[in-house]
């Protein structure tokens, strides 16, 4: 086990996006569908300043799909993790505070396992977390990737604009912008 399995390995705040790689049934299609950067299968934002550190997020179980958007601890989030990774918005403070609280007003949004972007009422994690930024700011920086022909929201398409990495568990720690090219209509 991990030490960042237990508690955040940086200071975290309310906002930051974190992501990990599992290894469920589905864990390869969604690192296959990145572009850029294969390795996470997972997404979710911090909500809490203080221990015990809460992140919200959107999942469902495997086998049947049923799921929502919910509250998990940082040690339930990360219980069986490979990998993670935590990323900070270079936007001001007020704004990441308020994707936590946009974060915590879509609890219970049904998990959207057809993967439509356009069904507004459920969610997927990606989906999720674009949609909290994107409504947070009132503009896309998140955009989607095509994957067979279906826009879908890739891991790394949220944390590519705007969001500088604090933290890889792989140990690559970058004080940088990962990228600032805008990707919101292909």
């Amino acid at each position: 086990m991990h030490v960042w399995q237990n508690v955040p390995p940086v200071e975290v705040c309310a906002g930051d996006v974190v992501v990990r790689r599992g290894h469920g049934t589905w864990t390869q299609y969604f690192i296959d569908c990145s572009s850029r950067e294969k390795r996470f299968s997972h997404i979710g934002i911090v909500v809490s300043n203080v221990p015990p550190y809460t992140i919200v997020h959107s999942d469902a179980n495997e086998w049947t799909g049923i799921g929502s958007v919910r509250l998990e601890s940082w040690q339930g989030f990360y219980a069986d993790a490979l990998e993670c990774a935590v990323f900070r918005y270079n936007g001001s403070d007020s704004s990441a505070t308020r994707f936590a609280d946009r974060g915590m007003a879509l609890i219970g949004v049904p998990f959207d396992s057809a993967f439509d972007m356009d069904d507004t009422n459920r969610l997927y994690c990606t989906e999720f977390v674009r949609t909290v930024i994107n409504d947070t700011l009132k503009t896309n920086l998140v955009g989607w990737t095509s994957v067979c022909d279906k826009r879908v929201v890739a891991l790394d398409d949220i944390y590519r604009n705007g969001f500088t990495r604090i933290f890889d568990s792989s140990g690559f720690i970058t004080n940088s912008v990962e990228s600032t090219d805008v990707q919101g209509s292909r």
